[in-house]
This record gives structure tokens, sequence and C-alpha cells, in this order.
């Protein structure tokens, strides 16, 4: 293989060779800091801590954000990470008190992250620090060298991540949205001209935009999941441009499929979307100010009178109601979209309307401080249906356990025990079984490496001290390039070539290392086994089920709200809560590698759930906004079809809920059921003969936009529950 050929591959592997440079990054800094303490000052102590100061905020740990930064977060984690250095070294004074204090710091700072991507990036790493001082000898008196040596490691990764190969800054997600602002600005006023004809190839670029929102479709530092206001603002915005795609694209087939009809009040109303689209697109990519919803004010009363006049209550103008009900969902969807656009932007918003008992309203967290709204998400958090908890208690009870069993056998260099129990967990036994056979095959190749390297090279520092930078380098590139299994054992030999520095070493290092490592590893596969098997995949399955179950309990009730006058529940409300609970479930689950889902192993469309619980809250309280309780009950049967259509929904989605509540596989789905009138078109019908061609009254045209609404709905939710959510 040539140089350019090899270089052609490295990069098909490591685009953009970001994992190359990072491992330059920590291996030039982790041995300057190292070769200083050990050979400059004579401090063995410094050294090591050195070393791992490095390794650990800049191997162990994933920090997104530019270079500047990730030097910013490292600085100011050296606080923390001095705490737990000091707090390991006091309490390992005993076995006993070091493992409970691994249990609480494992939970502690893996539940940490849960609103801040960057606390968790560092998770590892901050733990790793604990665990060294944990460990034999129990020198108190060392503490000073510790913090000196854990200082100058943090110090020179934080330089090294701006001065040394830095990476380039990540994508923002924010120009992601913007670029679908403006994919859905096109089509929209293509729709709202006079041909309303859109290029061949416009559903496709609807489409394409849909998808590149997706949180799995997202590198991970470009996703918007903190519990900061903007980063809020950001994912919600991205929710309404979904459901925006959508009816846009809805919109578009129908005028291919029926074209003329076009009605002047609905394409101003087309118009004024596209406007506000165009504006937000500006907005989120910095050419512009912040977007306003005024665009919509004159064409929202215009349309309102528009389309009860005579002319367009003809029956025979069906189609053109239809058309302009979606336009009216675009509308109201495009000023929620605004809203939140303006909430990322810092820009001020109008005072929640939301009634007392609808709370929280959609925007409830506008101009609430990051640390007010981190605070919310550690509360929403504390449970055990939360995939957060679920994984911080697993990893806080394996560290505990890997400490005792280490304390308890006396094993020399037991800290690799846990490390190695932090390499091989993830959020499911899956995932933790996963990475064990590399984990133990990795290690054995590289203690045989050791081994050998040991009994030749003996006592010979210098060639230990030439060696420690090519191999830390392999050790941290070789894993996302080649996996897992490598890195394993590069860093066997690397940690090796470490301590025959500081000490006499024998091949019997070797066999001690592969040991620690077989512990370690078998805790932590035993824990994931015991603790919540099923990880991110089972907690969102039951996730998703909840808020399909929401959802349809939701529409069932708004619809009798609207036609019987029934008395509100907060069903709309416990929709919001459940969205928010399947949205991280679905972040941690799109962040997890190799787990599958055993009971349903086809990767599932979760973005369509959790989009059907987004059209839910935005549709549903716009109506309950707009239209006033019992308002439809003068229409019996138009109200009637309405309730037919929400219990339809409800049905439909019954199966679909116990199906992923269970951990059954699911019998192949059978024939698709054979296609029925759909509801907007015989409630549009009803509302058009009612009418008599004469001006009416408004208020049976929401029951169009009702109708529209669960149309839309029984279309997503039969596809699931007909293929499965796949």
């Amino acid at each position: 293989m040539s140089r350019r050929d090899g270089l052609e591959w490295l990069r098909a592997r490591d685009p953009g060779l970001r994992a190359v440079r990072r491992s330059a990054r920590v291996a030039l800094m982790a041995c300057t800091g190292f070769y200083a303490a050990r050979y400059g000052l004579g401090n063995d102590v410094a050294a090591i801590y050195a070393l791992f100061g490095a390794i650990a905020t800049g191997g162990m740990s994933f920090v997104p954000g530019t270079p500047r930064e990730r030097a910013g977060t490292l600085l100011a984690a050296l606080p923390a990470a001095a705490a737990l250095v000091a707090l390991g070294t006091v309490l390992g004074v005993h076995s006993w008190t070091a493992a409970l204090g691994m249990l609480v710091v494992g939970f502690l700072v893996s539940y940490a992250g849960v609103g801040a991507p960057r606390l968790g990036g560092l998770a590892g790493g901050l733990q790793a620090f604990y665990i060294l001082a944990c460990f034999p000898p129990y020198a108190p008196a060392t503490l000073a060298s510790r913090l000196a040596g854990l200082a100058t490691g943090v110090v020179l990764m934080a330089t090294a991540e701006m001065w040394l190969l830095p990476d380039t800054p990540p994508g923002r997600y924010a120009d992601r949205l913007a670029r679908a602002a403006t994919t859905a600005s096109g089509a929209l006023r293509a729709l709202a001209a006079q041909t309303r004809s859109l290029p061949l190839d416009s559903l496709e670029q609807l489409t394409t935009a849909s998808q590149e929102l997706r949180l799995s479709k997202v590198p991970d530092e470009e996703r918007p999941t903190s519990a900061s206001a903007r980063h809020r603002a950001i994912c919600q915005s991205a929710a309404y441009m979904l459901h925006l795609l959508a009816q846009t694209r809805q919109l578009a087939q129908d005028a291919r499929e029926a074209p003329g009809g076009r009605d002047p009040a609905a394409a101003r109303l087309l118009e004024a979307s596209a406007t506000a689209c165009h504006d937000v697109a500006r907005g989120l990519s910095g050419q512009g100010p912040a977007p306003s919803d005024a665009p919509y004010a004159a064409a929202a009363a215009d349309f309102a009178t528009s389309r009860i006049s005579p002319v367009t209550c003809s029956p025979r103008n069906a189609a053109v109601v239809r058309g302009g009900a979606i336009a009216l969902d675009i509308a109201h969807t495009g000023a929620s979209l605004v809203t939140a656009v303006r909430i990322a932007l810092g820009a001020s918003i109008p005072a929640d309307t939301t009634p007392p008992a609808q709370r929280p309203g959609p925007f409830w967290y506008a101009g609430r401080s990051t640390l007010s709204l981190y605070a919310c998400r550690l509360r929403a958090h504390l449970t055990p249906r939360s995939v957060y908890f679920q994984n911080a208690v697993r990893i806080g009870l394996a560290l505990a356990a890997a400490r005792l069993i280490v304390g308890g056998l006396d094993l020399a260099h037991g800290l690799w025990a846990l490390l190695a129990t932090i390499t091989v967990m993830g959020t499911s036994a899956t995932g933790t079984r996963t990475a064990l056979r590399p984990a133990f095959s990795g290690t054995l190749a590289g203690a045989a490496v050791v081994a050998v390297m040991l009994y030749t090279v003996t006592d010979h520092v210098a060639v230990y001290a030439a060696l420690l930078p090519p191999l830390y380098l392999l050790a941290f590139s070789a894993g996302p390039v080649l996996g897992m299994g490598w890195g394993q054992a590069f860093s066997t030999v690397a940690a090796a070539a470490a301590f025959a520095q500081l000490g006499p070493a024998r091949p019997g290092l070797a066999a001690v290392r592969f040991t620690d490592v077989v512990i370690g590893g078998l805790t932590g596969a035993l824990i994931g086994l015991l603790a919540w098997p099923q990880g991110g995949a089972g907690e969102l399955r039951q996730a998703c089920s909840r808020l399909l179950d929401q959802s349809t309990r939701a529409v069932t009730e708004t619809i009798d709200t609207l036609t019987r006058g029934s008395t509100s529940d907060d069903a709309l409300a416990r929709t919001r809560l459940a969205l928010v609970i399947a949205e991280e479930s679905y972040a941690q689950y799109a962040n997890e590698r190799d787990d599958t889902d055993p009971a349903h192993d086809a990767d599932k469309d979760w973005m369509a759930i959790l989009l059907t619980g987004n059209q839910v809250i935005t549709m549903g309280q716009s109506l309950v906004d707009h239209c006033s309780s019992g308002a439809l009950a003068a229409w019996p049967l138009s109200a009637a079809r309405l309730r037919d259509a929400a219990h339809r929904l409800r049905l439909t989605a019954l199966p679909l809920v116990d199906d992923l509540r269970s951990s059954k596989p699911r019998p192949p789905p059978g024939e698709p059921p054979a296609p029925s009138t759909r509801t907007d078109s015989i409630v549009i019908a009803d509302v058009l003969t009612d009418s008599g061609g004469r001006a009416t009254d408004p208020l049976p045209y929401y029951a169009v936009d009702a109708a529209i609404w669960l149309t839309s709905l029984q279309r997503v939710v039969t596809a699931l529950a007909t293929t499965g959510p796949s």
C-alpha cells in the first residue's frame, strides 16, 4: 500500500484525522508532564499524576465544543478534579471507605452529566482521578505532589487543545435547522404561487431536510442536549420544523394530485410562513435579526374571513378547504417556531398565555437561568425510569464492587480493574458484553507483548522513555481507527512502559494487568446484567410507549372537550412530560454503540413517535386555545365523526403501545388494513354541506382543523402499527 493509499484509508476510518490529532495531543502532553516531574524534579508521585492528568482529561474524556471551549472546560474542571484526588487520598485508608466513596463519586459524577454535555464528557476522567488516588499506598503526605502533578497534566492538556493540532470547530445544529428553514421557505413560496408547482426534487429535498434534523444523523458534539434555554429552544425549534416540513410535504403532494384550486387567502398565509422560515434561517445563521411573527397577523385575519366566504363554502371546493386547513396548521406551527427561535437567539417573546391548569406551557423555560434549568433537569431525571439515573446507579455500583473485590484480594495495580470497569460499562447488558471480548483479547495480546518487552529490555529505563510517546499515540488512535481491542493492547503496553520507569518491573506485571482487567470487566458485566440490563434500548421502548399512550389520551380528551364540553384534564401536560423523557431517552440511545434491542432487533423510527407527540401537543394546544369548550357540540354530525376518529386513533395505537412495553419479540405484521375514507374528507364534506354555499359561523371550521390533525396522526400511527416502528 502506497503512502497516499494509506492516508486515504486512514481518513476513511478517521474523518478529518480527529482521533489521530487528539492522540498526538494526549501523548505529547502526558509524556511532557511525566518526563518533567520524573526526570526534572525526581518526583515519581507528581510524574504519575501529571501523566494521568493529561490522559484522563484528553484520552478518557470527550468534551464537545470548539478548541477554546474545550480548553476552558478542562480548566474549569480542575478544582473538581483536585477535590476528587483529595477525597480519594483521604478515603483510601481502608478498602471499605474507598469503596463507599467510589459508590457516591461514581453515581454523582455520572448523573451530573444529565444536563451538561461537557460535564458528562468529563465523567470518565473525573472518576479516574478518584480511582487513582484511593488505591495504595495510603500516603496523605504526598497530597501536595499529587495535586501539583494533576494541575500540570490538566493545564498542559488545556493548552494543547488550543495550540497543538487543534480540531476544526464542530458544525452547529442551528445551521442544520437554518438549512431546513430555507428548504421549507422555498417550497412554501412555490406552493403560494399562482401555478402551485414545485420542482421535481422538492419532495426529496423536504425529506432530506427532515432526516438531517434527526439526532441519530448528528455527530455527538453538535447535539443541543444541554439544559440551557438556548439548547432547549433549538431542540423545540427542530420539533416544530419537523412538523412544518411534514405538512408542507403533504400540501405539495396534494397539489400534484389535485392541481388548481388555489385559494388566494391560503396562498397569502403560505407566503407569510415562507417569509417567517426565511427570517428564521437568516437569524439562526447569523445573517439577520431574530425572526418575527408579524407576517402572520394580517394573513391570518384575512384567511379567517376568506375561509367562511360563500365562494369558499361551495361543496365543490373541498380541496381548497383542505389546503387552507393545512396552510393554517403550517402557520400555527411557524408562529411557534418563530417564538422558539427567538428564545434561542436571546430575543424577547410575549408573556406566557397558557392557562394555569394547562401549564407548564410550551415555552416555560424562557428567561430562566441555565443553573435553574439544570436543577430542573436533575430533579426530572431523579427517577428509576430515567436512563441517566439508571446508568449512574449501574456505574456507581460496579465501581464500588470492583474496589471492594480488589481491596479484598489485595491485588497489586488494582486501579486497572476499575479503569477496565469504566471501559466496558455500557448502558445495557448487551453493550457491556459487546465490550468484554475486545477488552479481554486486547489486554491479553498486550500482556503478551509486555512480558516479552520486560524480559528483553529489563531495567534499561531509556528504552522505556523512548517507547512511551509512540505507544500512547497508538493507544489512543488505534481504538477509534482499528477497534477497541487494538486500543486496549497498546494501552497495556504503554502503561507497562510508564510504570517500568518508576521502579523495577518484571514480566509478571503482564499477568497482573490481565488479571485486573478480567476482574474489572467481569464485575462490570455482572452489574450490567443485574441492574436495568435493557439499558437505553429498553428504556426508550418504555418511554415511547408512555408517549404514545399519553398522546392518544390527550387527543381523545381534546376532542371530547371541543365536542362535548367535557372537563379538561391535564393530558396535554402529561404528554409534554412524556415527550421530554422520550427525547432524553432517544438522545441517550443514539449515543450507544453496538447496543442491539433483544426483543425488537430491527432499527426503529423512534423519531416518528417523537414527532407524533409533538404534533399532538402543537395542534392540540392550538385547538384548545382557539376553540372554546363544547364549541363544536352544535354540529353533532361532525362532532361524532371527530370522536370516532379519535377513538380509532387510540385503538390503532394500543397494540403498538403494548408491543413497546413487552420484552417479547413481536410476530411479523399481517396484511395492512383496507384503506378507508379519511376523516378530513368526510368532515370537510359535512361542513360544506351544512354551509349550503352561504357564509357560515367560523366555528365549524375548527372541526376541519381537528380533522386534518387526526388524519395526519392516523397516517403516522397506522404506518407504525402496521410495519412496526422501523
